[in-house]
């Protein structure tokens, strides 16, 4: 008994899980809104059934009127002349004999006067009912009036006959006799009540005995029969109770449903049609629990998932128990839950692709020098800034001795891991063909190219290549032999401000592994500056597309001093081009080595410069104490 019991509990709660009290509410709101138009509907039913059985009594009295209309012009037409004795005539007893007949309790009176006396030749038992008002015309009266608080149908005609004026009254009060006629005729119980004007607004007439009294199908309190009467006194209108009736529900329906001699097909009709509406609306009601039992239990298998998902548990899945929009609706959030578990390990691969980027970026800082040589009598400096985290720009140092350096800045293809790849097997390969002796490398510098160029061709694909400069200087005599493979234009700026391009060389290395190079040597003088930089730097673009162009590069390098050393000029530079492109986005890695020889030589300061006064890599543009944008100190 207590597993059932439990069972049946938790079925009642799954249950009521399922349809939830706004389902309950909704079916609620609904049943109530149609008992209130069934209500309404019986009530006006009822109202209409009450009025017609009163305006059924007030049509048969108005045709009482209407028929007691030729009872006054018949009396006087059998009246006979002034001189006559009407009472005794024998054409007038009969008509007499037949109203008595038919208007039980009926009166008629009839009155000579002429200019000698008024006399009353029939007699009527009631004198002061025969006094004729002042408001009654000449031509006759017929209708209902109020006499002394008694309501009757008079109707009253007077005639010249020779010297005399005749006038003929008839009278039928609305009494019982007439109640029970009038209930034979309706098929309904009229019962005669104390005559009393109608007030529609009566000071003592409740709401509720009002509602009671019109609106409640089924009550026993008769209906008032309400009649327009004509004060016999003043001869204003006035509304007076005279009957009250009580409907008779079976009769009325019984006349509604005959026309003519058979049932009218019309009450089947009803019938069928509230069948009808019976069954829709039960259907409707049983349609809105199923309903809503399914969209709760939807509810509440997409709370739970809802609540799965926001745990972390992406992998949970909805039983599709439903059709149609509901069934939709749950494949909708399944799609919706593989969609971000997909994300997820998207999410999580992304995260190791950048973790393994980041440490590919530690690594690739320490493929630049960490420390800039320093020669007598020139300086040297060198930025790089990546369009991604990792890039394919290339800056190196070869020290050969305290007077001598050589000097390597390449530029790969693409961008990314591709381009890094390529950079660092560029600078290996550099590397492992420069001589360990002062003397540099161990060849030519044109055959040094080659070699690279050999070397790469092929090795990262057939359409990898790269723009490489090669420049062996010599601070003591001031030569410079450079090979330019490609690589944009390095600009060598005068003492006299005087430009030269250095754009002798050969085709980017990486492309035909015979390519030849040639080399060249020129001599750099004493205040001559040479700016060495890859297409990033002149390829930048502000918000208006504008590319920052040559000239901007020579017009900046114009504007600053000879005292300024390579570091400032590298400083002022990467300055310029941060505001150039502020508010874009770099597409493309910058890097930018510069040679400065001073008119002056500086102090011998050693083979190195100190460490913490070296900078080799440019990170995202900030602006650090001394004003210089995108600089870190190592």
């Amino acid at each position: 008994m207590s597993v059932f019991g439990s069972k049946t509990s938790h079925l009642l709660q799954r249950g009521w899980g399922r349809v939830r009290w706004k389902m309950i509410a909704i079916v609620t709101f609904t049943g109530t809104a149609a008992i209130l138009i069934l209500c309404l509907a019986v009530a006006a039913l009822n109202v209409v059934v009450r009025r017609e059985s009163s305006n059924v009594v007030e049509k048969q009295i108005e045709m009482l009127v209407q028929a007691s209309r030729s009872v006054a012009p018949a009396i006087l037409d059998q009246a006979g002349s002034c001189l006559e004795q009407p009472a005794k005539s024998a054409t007038l007893k009969p008509l007499l004999a037949y109203t008595n007949e038919a208007f039980p309790q009926a009166r008629a009176s009839l009155t000579l006067e002429n200019a000698e006396a008024v006399r009353s030749l029939i007699p009527d038992p009631d004198p002061a009912g025969v006094k004729r008002p002042a408001w009654l015309p000449e031509t006759g009266f017929a209708g209902l009036v109020v006499d002394r608080g008694q309501i009757e149908i008079r109707n009253v005609l007077t005639q010249q006959k020779d010297a005399c004026k005749v006038t003929a009254m008839f009278r039928l009060p609305l009494g019982s006799e007439l109640g029970k006629r009038l209930s034979a005729a309706g098929g309904m119980e009229v019962t005669p009540v104390l005559p009393r004007p109608f007030r529609v607004h009566s000071p003592n007439q409740r709401v509720f005995r009002t509602i009671e009294a019109n609106f409640m199908p089924g009550i026993s309190s008769p209906t008032a029969v309400v009649l327009t009467v004509r004060n016999w006194e003043t001869g204003a209108l006035e509304d007076w109770i005279a009957y009250s009736v009580r409907a008779n529900y079976a009769s009325t329906f019984e006349d509604l449903a005959r026309l003519g001699s058979q049932r009218a097909n019309w009450v089947w009709l009803l019938i069928a049609l509230s069948l009808t509406v019976l069954v829709l609306d039960a259907s409707g009601v049983w349609l809105s629990i199923r309903f809503g039992r399914d969209i709760a239990s939807t509810i509440d298998a997409l709370s739970n998932a809802a609540r799965q998902i926001a745990g972390g548990n992406f992998a949970w899945r909805t039983p599709v128990r439903s059709k149609g929009q509901l069934g939709d609706l749950i494949g909708n959030f399944n799609e919706m839950a593989i969609a971000l578990e997909r994300l997820q390990k998207d999410e999580a691969a992304r995260l190791r692709v950048e973790s393994e980027l980041q440490v590919a970026h530690s690594v690739q800082e320490y493929l630049f020098p960490r420390l800039v040589p320093v020669l007598r009598g020139a300086t040297v400096s060198a930025r790089t800034l990546a369009a991604r985290m990792i890039g394919g720009d290339l800056y190196d140092f070869f020290d050969f001795d305290r007077e001598r350096i050589g000097i390597l800045c390449a530029d790969v293809s693409g961008k990314g891991i591709p381009a890094a790849l390529m950079m660092a097997n560029l600078q290996a390969v550099a590397r492992a063909h420069v001589s360990s002796t002062t003397a540099g490398p161990s060849v030519p510098a044109a055959r040094f190219v080659e070699i690279i160029n050999q070397q790469i061709t092929g090795r990262f694909g057939n359409n990898r290549y790269a723009t490489l400069f090669w420049a062996d200087y010599d601070s003591r005599t001031g030569a410079l032999t450079y090979v330019n493979a490609g690589h944009p234009s390095p600009i060598l700026f005068g003492p006299a401000g005087e430009i030269e391009r250095l754009n002798l060389g050969g085709i980017p290395i990486g492309l035909f592994a015979h390519a030849r190079y040639t080399a060249t040597t020129l001599q750099v003088r004493p205040g001559s500056r040479l700016v060495i930089f890859t297409d990033g730097l002149t390829d930048a673009q502000n918000a208006a597309d504008e590319e920052f162009g040559d000239e901007r590069l020579i017009d900046v390098c114009r504007t600053l001093g000879a005292r300024i050393d390579a570091d400032g000029v590298a400083d002022r530079l990467m300055h310029a081009i941060a505001e150039w492109s502020a508010g874009t986005e770099q597409f493309d890695d910058t890097t930018l080595v510069v040679v400065d020889v001073p008119l002056q030589q500086r102090p011998d300061e050693g083979t190195y410069a100190n460490e913490a006064q070296s900078r080799h890599h440019c990170q995202p543009v900030v602006t650090s104490s001394t004003g210089a944008p995108g600089d870190t100190r190592r």
